[in-house]
Parts: structure tokens; sequence; C-alpha cells
């Protein structure tokens, strides 16, 4: 099984890496989807009450939300152009998303009972491989992707109050999916920098001063961080050329990596529930992506 296409999901999957881990528990986990369509880039709003997630039930990929316990579902973005890559708004009253309606790439917001949709921000054509684009904490700025090359990804801050972009980190290499500390004051994102283009590692920067922190040193990927919301863990996936990805977690500073998952098929994209109790991943399952729920602690 080939995972898609896209910047977060280079390789084919997902090893142990041997003598890095602090345990080997498997824990209890459910799918909260189980349609023949592909379901994945599932988050939980802020109060842990709703999923917000991307679908291509339909034949083309569009934004859904569903309860937490993937019961009641509703459909948000409905255009020819579908939508892509959903994230929440800081209120969890809307969500952010992609999509080339207009013809060029932009980011849209809609509320979440699908009324008040506008343009947020448009790039001047349409972009391949997405801009992964999340609000921060005070929906004040958003965090995004740029892909300049194939080679090449440099990421953005947008400021709404300014209607304009300026470069939070750019090189030759890849650098992607910006994902902002609970606090507002640092990015964590995945990037190729130091390693010539040939595997991916997860970085922490401070935006005051534009200092990095290197979080994982292995000759894999290490890729699609998310945050806790209490700022002291990250979850991640790691993989390298012809092994499954699976999820880990680890402390904010890069150690006491712990490998949570240990499926056939592969895991990617984790979200932290509020509580640090959970996790939402995007998990292969009987041929297609599906929504699961991992159970980390009662």
């Amino acid at each position: 099984m080939l995972f898609a296409a896209a910047p977060f999901l280079l390789c084919l999957a997902s090893m142990m890496p041997l003598g890095q881990l602090s345990g080997q528990t498997k824990f209890p986990e459910h799918n909260l989807t189980n349609h023949p369509g592909n379901d994945r880039y599932a988050s939980y709003s802020p109060d842990g009450e709703w999923i917000v997630f991307e679908s291509g039930r339909n034949g083309k990929w569009d934004v859904f939300l569903m309860d937490k316990d993937g019961e009641q579902l509703f459909q948000l973005t409905k255009d020819p152009a579908g939508g892509r890559r959903p994230s929440w708004g800081p209120e969890g009253r809307k969500v952010l998303f992609e999509s080339t309606r207009e013809g060029a790439t932009s980011l849209f917001e809609i509320n979440t009972d699908g009324s008040g949709l506008r343009r947020v921000m448009s790039m001047d054509k349409a972009i391949d491989g997405g801009l992964f684009a999340r609000y921060s904490p005070d929906g004040k700025q958003i965090a995004y992707t740029l892909r300049e090359s194939e080679t090449n990804f440099d990421l953005y801050l947008y400021s709404l109050a300014k209607g304009r972009s300026i470069a939070l980190f750019t090189d030759e290499y890849r650098n992607v999916y910006p994902q902002w500390s609970p606090s507002g004051k640092e990015i964590l994102f995945f990037s190729r920098h130091e390693t010539n283009n040939t595997d991916d590692e997860l970085y922490r920067m401070k935006l005051k001063n534009g200092r990095l922190m290197r979080l994982t040193h292995w000759p894999m990927h290490n890729f699609c961080p998310s945050w806790s919301a209490n700022g002291r863990r990250i979850a991640y996936v790691t993989s390298m050329e012809g092994i499954r990805p699976e999820i880990y977690i680890m402390k904010k500073n890069g150690k006491g990596q712990q490998r949570i998952t240990f499926n056939e098929d592969g895991d990617t994209l984790p979200h932290w529930h509020p509580d640090g109790k959970k996790l939402l991943i995007t998990g292969y399952r009987d041929d297609n992506f599906e929504i699961c729920e991992v159970t980390l602690s009662p």
C-alpha cells in the first residue's frame, strides 16, 4: 500500500528505532469512521466535543464535522472545488480550510453550522502540496507552508490585521507543517535542512529570536508533529523506506520517545485530545484511510 503523495507522507511506513523506546505498550484504539471513502486529517475541537476532518467519500475532498463519538456527521463544504486540510479556530466556533474554489489556492473559514463562509487569505495561483495552515492561539496570525519547488518548502506567517505574510523559516530544503505551541511563542515543524533533503527531522522554533531546537536525530523520516494542549508532549510519525509509518510520542525536549501504534498497515497525522489522554490518528484500515482514536490513559 502506498500512502498518498504529499509532503507529510514521503515514504511507505515506519519502524521501531532500536534503543530509543521507553515502552512497547499496545494502547487501545477504535475507528470513529468506517466508510469506503478515505477519511483523514482529523483534529479535536478545543473543548474535545467535535472532530473536523477531510473526506473523499463523495468523490472529491470535502470538510466534515462529527461528534466525538463519530455519530453525528455534517458536511461543511459543498462547492465543486471541495475543501482540504481543515483546522480549528482558537475558540472552536470556526474551521479553517484550503480550497481552489476561486481558481487560486485560498484559505477560507466557515462557522461550524455551515454559515459565515469567508476568504481569509489568497495565493496568486493554485499551490501544489498544501498550505497546512493553523491559526495562532490568539487568532491574530496564521502559520502556513508554501511550496516553492519540488525540493523546497518554506514557512510563513500571515497577519490578519496587516493582510500580508512574512517569512518564518526559509532555505533550499523542505520545511513543512507548522504547529503552534499552546503559548503561541514557538512553532513546531519538520524539516530536511540539516539532512541535505534526505530525511525529515522535528524542530521547535522560538518566534522571538528564531532559535531552533532539533528534537529528533534518526536516519529516517520524522514528521506530522502535534503539540499536546499543556505543551509538555509531542506526538509525531516515524517512518523509513519500505516499512509502515507509526505514531510516537515524546517529551517537548525530544526525550522519552515511545511508540504508540503497532498496526500492519500504518498510521499517520496524530492530533491530541485537549485532556492529553487520547490521540486522533489517520489509520489505513480495510483498504482505505479511517479516523481512529487511541486511548493513552483512562
